[in-house]
C-alpha cells in the first residue's frame, strides 16, 4: 500500500488549485521576505542572517528561539513539492543559494544547528529535552528528500545524510542514549531510509521510538546534573506524559503532553509499525488514535487545549474560548491520520484528515496569503480578548507572523503537498481517498477525477482494477453507475481500458451537539455541511453572539457570495435572539427571557477573520 506522489498528481479542483498556486505564488515568496527581515511591522525572524552567522559570514549575534532553522527548512519543502508540480527558476534559486547557506554553516564532522554552533558550542547534545538539535535535523532531512525527488540535485541530500550519520554515529545501542524531546527526527529517517534503502536509517528511528520511556528518564537525567538551565523556564513544570516518555511507545494508550510533539510521534509510530509489522506498537497507535478522534479533538479537528505547554489536557476538555488548538498540530492530526490509513486501511482515518484539513488547518492561513493564525479558538469575543490576560494567546485577526513561526511554513508545506494524499494504490487496489480534482498517470493507469460543483466524472485507462471511492463523511454519493459498497467505501469494478464513471458527492447539513461531559458545549449546537463546520461572525449577525439561540430542527438554505469558493455557501436560517430590553443596569435577574425572531448566517469556521475583527462563535445555545 502507498500514496501516489506528489509529482506524479495534477490538481485541477477549482478551490484547491487557488489554494494551491496562492501558496505559490504569494505565500512562498512573501515568506522568503520575512526570513530574511524584509516585511515592515512583521515579528522578526533572522533566519537567513543566523545562517550566515553560523556559516562565519556575518557579525551579528544568534537571534530567536532553538528551533528557527526549522522555518528555512520548511519552506524549502514547500518550495520542493511547488517544483514537482511546475518548475520555477526563481524559487528554485532561492533555494539553491539557501542550500549553498546551508552548507556554509554545516560544520567538518556533519553537524549542523546554527543556535548551538553561534551561541553555545560545546553544549551539543547535552539538553535534548528542549534543544530541539534533532527536531531541526528532522526537518532538515525532510527538505532534502522533497527537494531531492522535485529536483534531482543532491547538494542538500548529502548535507543532510552526512548529519544522520554522525547521529547514527553518536546515538543508539552501545552508544549515548537518547531521544528527542520534540519529535520529527523518526519521521524524517523513515523517509530517508524510503528514498536511500539505506537500512541505518530505519534502524535508528527504530532506536529512538524503542528507548522513549525506558529505564531512567533521560529528561529527568539532564535536568539532575551540575549547571543544567532551562531553555524554557516553563520546562520545569512538566513531566514525562508531556514529552510522551512517561511509559514505553508500544504501552501508551490515550494522547498526552505537547499535542505538536505527540502528533509528530504517533505518526512515526504508525509509519514504523506498518514497515516492520510491529503488532504490538500497531496496537498502541490503535489506541492513541481512538482516545485522540473521541475524547480530545475539537470539532474542528484541533487538537491541544491547553495555552500552557500548548498540550492534550484530559478527556472531553475542550474550552472553546481559550482553546489553544494551535496549527501545527491539527497538520501533525492530519499526518497521524494519514498513516493510520496506511496501516489498516479504514476510512475513519480520512475522515478525521479532512476534518483537520477543511477546518483548523485551513483556518490557520487567510485569503490573501500574508496573514496566519498560530492559536485557533472555536469563540472569540474582541473586548474579552483585549482585557483579559488569561486569554492572551487568542489572536482576533491572523498575524503577519510570530516570534515563534512554526505554523505558517508548516501550512506551506501540507498544502503543497496535499496532491500526494489523494490517491492510494495496493496491487490491483486504487483508493480515491479524497474527492479533489485532479489526475495522475502511472505504470500503465490513467486517473482523471474532474468536479464541477457537487458532481464528478472519473476517467480510468488502463488494465483492470478494483477501484475504492471513499464516502466522505456526512455526504451522500449518488451514482447510476456505482452502487456496490462496503465499510464506507463504494467499489467500482474496472474490466479495463478506457471507461468513465459519473457520481455526485452531496454534502448533507447536520447539527451536531458534543458529548455530555464536554461541559463548554453543553446546551449547545454546531453546524456541518458535509466536512466542514460552520460559525456564525458578528458581521453577519447581531450582537452579541452569545444572544443568538438555534432552534434544534433549523432548516437551512445555501447562498454563495462572492468572497468565498463556489463549493464554500454560506448558510442561513431562521433563530432567536434573546432580548437586552430591561437589561440596561441589571447583571442578574429572574425575569424571563424575551427570544426575538432573527435570521442566522454561517459561514464555513476556516474563512472566519477574513472581514476585519468580529466576534466569532462555532457552538450556538440551542432553542
Amino acid at each position: 500500500m502507498e500514496f501516489v506522489q506528489v509529482a506524479d498528481v495534477k490538481l485541477n479542483d477549482p478551490m484547491w488549485s487557488r489554494q494551491f498556486a496562492l501558496v505559490k505564488d504569494i505565500v512562498l515568496p512573501y515568506m522568503w521576505e520575512i526570513l530574511n527581515d524584509r516585511i515592515e511591522h512583521a515579528a522578526k525572524s533572522h533566519c537567513i542572517e543566523n545562517f550566515k552567522v553560523a556559516a562565519g559570514k556575518s557579525d551579528e549575534k544568534y537571534y530567536g528561539v532553538v528551533f528557527l532553522d526549522t522555518d528555512l527548512y520548511k519552506w524549502i519543502e514547500a518550495v520542493s513539492y511547488c517544483l514537482t508540480v511546475e518548475r520555477n527558476n526563481e524559487l528554485e534559486k532561492l533555494c539553491d543559494y539557501a542550500i549553498d547557506l546551508i552548507k556554509d554553516a554545516q560544520l567538518s564532522d556533519g553537524y549542523i544547528n546554527t543556535y548551538y554552533t553561534s551561541v553555545a558550542p560545546d553544549e551539543r547534545w547535552t539538553n535534548l529535552m528542549e534543544g530541539h538539535e534533532l527536531y531541526c535535523a528532522g526537518h532538515l532531512i525532510e527538505a532534502a528528500v522533497a527537494y531531492f525527488k522535485a529536483t534531482g540535485k543532491d547538494q542538500l541530500l548529502k548535507i543532510s545524510r552526512r548529519f544522520a550519520d554522525l547521529i547514527d554515529q553518536t546515538f543508539g545501542k552501545d552508544k549515548r542514549r537518547g531521544y528527542p524531546g520534540h519529535p520529527e527526527i523518526e519521521l524524517a529517517l523513515i523517509r530517508l531510509y524510503a528514498v536511500t534503502e539505506e537500512k541505518k536509517y530505519l534502524e535508528l528511528a527504530g532506536y529512538f521510538l524503542d528507548e522513549r520511556g525506558m529505564g531512567d528518564n533521560i529528561f529527568e537525567e539532564e535536568c539532575k546534573k551540575e549547571g543544567h538551565s532551562y531553555i524554557f523556564p516553563e520546562m520545569i513544570h512538566f513531566k514525562a506524559d508531556y514529552f510522551q516518555s512517561q511509559v514505553p511507545v508500544r504501552e501508551q494508550c490515550c494522547a498526552s503532553g505537547h499535542s505538536v510533539r505527540a502528533m509528530y510521534l504517533y505518526s512515526a509510530m504508525a509509519d514504523y509499525a506498518r514497515l516492520t509489522k510491529d503488532q504490538a506498537l500497531a496496537a498502541a497507535c490503535e489506541r492513541i488514535f481512538d482516545n485522540t478522534i473521541t475524547r480530545q479533538m475539537y470539532v474542528t479537528g484541533g487538537v491541544g487545549a491547553s495555552k500552557l505547554g500548548e498540550r492534550f489536557t484530559s478527556d472531553f476538555d475542550l474550552p472553546a474560548d481559550s482553546a489553544y488548538a494551535e496549527t501545527c498540530a491539527s497538520i501533525g492530526l492530519m499526518l497521524f491520520s494519514s498513516r493510520m490509513w496506511l496501516l489498516n486501511s479504514k476510512k475513519t482515518n480520512y475522515d478525521i484528515w479532512e476534518q483537520a484539513l477543511f477546518n483548523t488547518v485551513l483556518s490557520g492561513m487567510g485569503r490573501d496569503g500574508h496573514h496566519f493564525f498560530y492559536v485557533n479558538p472555536l469563540e472569540v469575543v474582541p473586548q474579552t480578548i483585549n482585557h483579559n490576560p488569561t486569554l492572551s494567546h487568542v489572536k482576533t485577526q491572523r498575524q503577519k507572523w510570530f516570534s515563534v513561526a512554526c505554523c505558517p511554513p508548516n501550512l506551506a508545506r501540507i498544502l503543497t503537498s496535499i496532491p500526494g494524499y489523494i490517491y492510494a494504490l495496493d496491487g490491483d487496489c486504487l483508493y480515491i481517498l479524497s474527492h479533489l480534482g485532479s489526475s495522475f498517470k502511472k505504470g500503465g493507469l490513467y486517473v482523471n477525477l474532474v468536479r464541477k460543483g457537487d458532481a464528478y466524472t472519473l476517467t480510468i485507462e488502463g488494465g483492470p482494477k478494483r477501484v475504492f471511492l471513499r464516502l466522505p463523511e456526512n455526504s451522500e454519493l449518488v451514482s447510476d453507475q456505482i452502487k456496490d459498497h462496503e465499510d464506507g467505501y463504494f467499489i467500482i469494478q474496472h474490466a479495463g481500458g478506457k471507461n468513465e464513471y459519473f457520481y455526485s458527492l452531496i454534502p448533507q447539513i447536520r447539527i451536531l451537539r458534543a458529548h455530555p461531559s464536554v461541559s463548554a458545549a453543553a446546551g449547545k449546537l454546531c453546524v456541518q455541511r458535509g466536512e466542514t463546520v460552520y460559525c456564525a461572525e458578528q458581521v453577519d449577525n447581531a450582537k452579541p453572539l452569545s444572544a443568538l439561540r438555534l432552534p434544534v430542527d433549523a432548516v437551512f438554505s445555501e447562498e454563495k457570495v462572492d468572497w468565498l469558493d463556489e463549493n464554500m455557501p454560506i448558510l442561513k436560517t431562521v433563530g432567536y435572539s434573546v432580548s437586552e430590553k430591561n437589561w440596561d443596569q441589571t447583571l442578574y435577574s429572574s425575569q424571563s427571557c424575551v427570544y426575538e425572531s432573527r435570521e442566522i448566517t454561517l459561514i464555513p469556521y476556516s474563512q472566519w477573520g477574513n472581514r476585519g475583527e468580529n466576534e466569532m462563535r462555532v457552538w450556538l445555545t440551542e432553542k
